[in-house]
């Protein structure tokens, strides 16, 4: 098998060898704990600017960081449980879909609809200004 201990944002276990990607986000300039989601073995690593600085160590505690992802070497198990790796990092919560959002005649939800020239108050748009739910004016 190939030997992973090399990457720098690739975090092998030493006692289950599974594979835990530190997410490049999270963890580009960190100095903390984090654990394996195979073994859930805590290790105390440094990153600086991506680049693995010191460890992964054997540590004590709770975890900081959970990895972004992890699978096994022979890519069969993967890990998605949000008590094994942190959940994805969103601009916005993706329940929140951008734009106004209004039913069609056949009651199915449409998405980022257009705005006329009534849907506005100024530059903004009159439902945000009023705090009340869109409605396509027409």
């Amino acid at each position: 098998m190939t030997d992973f201990k090399h990457c720098h944002l690739i975090l092998e276990c030493a006692k289950c060898s599974v594979l835990n990607y530190m997410d490049p986000f999270s963890f580009w300039n960190f100095t903390g704990k984090t654990k394996c989601a195979g073994c859930d073995t805590v290790y105390a690593v440094t990153y600086s600017n991506g680049q693995k600085m010191k460890g992964p160590d054997a540590a004590e505690g709770k975890p900081d960081r959970l990895p972004g992802f992890a699978q096994t070497k022979d890519f069969k198990t993967q890990y998605t449980t949000p008590d094994k790796v942190s959940p994805p990092a969103y601009a916005r919560d993706p329940a929140n879909k951008h734009g106004p959002t209004y039913k069609n005649v056949r009651g199915n939800l449409v998405a980022a609809g257009k705005l006329t020239a009534a849907d506005l108050q100024g530059s903004r748009a009159r439902f945000i200004v009023e705090g009340t739910p869109y409605k396509p004016s027409s």
